[in-house]
């Protein structure tokens, strides 16, 4: 029979050495502070090719009775990894860690206070702050097909102003309690480990991105809640390298991440099979025009030689 953790930290690495050791050592914290023997922390690493594999070494040989290290072939994505990492650590809490995250041993007591208070409760997730402690807008609102699509084409100045979405709560006052929310940046979550067993954790559709959007959408349809933990923060070294040029890797990777996730939801169905027409036409269109050219000038040169 397998032996159920109190509690395990869930952490993906991908070239992330620079601020790894802080978050792993974080969890360490907590765990030798308040579950020395039924806590874990688990790090599975996409083929990273910095240093991170050694720190994984390294805290495994240090701290074999709560450290396990998971070295990728390749790399997952996030959604995968961390649902690879989940497999390896049953356990009746979850922490969900980004690599860039630090926090002290007294926010997990605040978030598993929380969490543990009634069971339709899914997922708790804690303040946010970046590194000179300002408050980062890490709640939000499930987005709208127009907002987002109106922000990626015309930038978010334009899109506030043509559609007026309150995406980041900006409307309401800063919750100074508990408070039910739509959904949370997934950099830092406590997930019941029973959620999870009963209907798992990220869809291993999206590979980056809109995985937490998609969490905290399930979790709300399956009967469960999402909170947010005011009193609970934790240090988030956050970097929008999706949307610092208009045109990169991780900007595409976003527009893709966000397209799945409307394709995966009956509310939006209707406007994303729109799209899905208007592609078929486009290509329909691309292949008979392809297949005109192909063909006239064969007929222009049986014309000629008739002629």
């Amino acid at each position: 029979m397998a032996v159920i953790n109190e509690l395990s930290f869930i952490i993906v690495s991908w070239n992330s050495s620079q601020t790894l050791r802080g978050s792993i050592e974080s969890c360490l914290s907590t765990i030798q502070k308040y579950y020395p023997n039924t806590g874990k922390i688990v790090v599975y690493d996409n083929a990273s090719v910095d240093n991170c594999p050694q720190i994984l070494d390294e805290f495994s040989r240090k701290y074999p009775k709560n450290f396990i290290g998971i070295k990728g072939q390749e790399n997952l994505g996030f959604a995968k990894g961390n649902n690879r990492a989940v497999e390896a650590s049953p356990s009746k809490m979850y922490v969900l860690v980004n690599p860039d995250v630090t926090f002290k041993p007294e926010v997990i007591t605040q978030l598993a206070t929380t969490l543990n208070a009634a069971k339709d409760i899914a997922i708790v997730c804690p303040q946010l702050v970046y590194l000179d402690r300002s408050v980062q807008p890490s709640i939000r609102r499930f987005p709208t097909f127009t907002y987002l699509f109106l922000k990626q084409l015309l930038g978010e100045t334009l899109q506030s102003i043509l559609h007026p979405f309150d995406y980041y709560y900006s409307q309401m006052p800063h919750p100074q309690k508990v408070v039910e929310i739509n959904w949370a940046i997934g950099a830092f979550m406590m997930i019941s480990g029973e959620y999870i067993a009963k209907h798992g954790l990220f869809d291993e559709r999206f590979f980056l991105y809109f995985e937490d959007v998609s969490l905290c959408l399930d979790a709300w349809q399956n009967g469960y809640r999402v909170l947010f933990q005011p009193e609970a923060s934790a240090l988030h070294l956050y970097q929008r390298t999706s949307t610092s040029s208009l045109f990169n890797y991780l900007r595409v990777v976003h527009i893709v991440s966000a397209l799945k996730f409307f394709a995966k939801y009956n509310h939006y169905q209707k406007r994303w099979k729109l799209i899905i027409w208007l592609l078929n036409i486009n290509s329909k269109i691309k292949n008979y025009l392809q297949l005109l050219t192909a063909i006239l000038p064969q007929r222009l040169r049986k014309k000629d030689y008739i002629c």
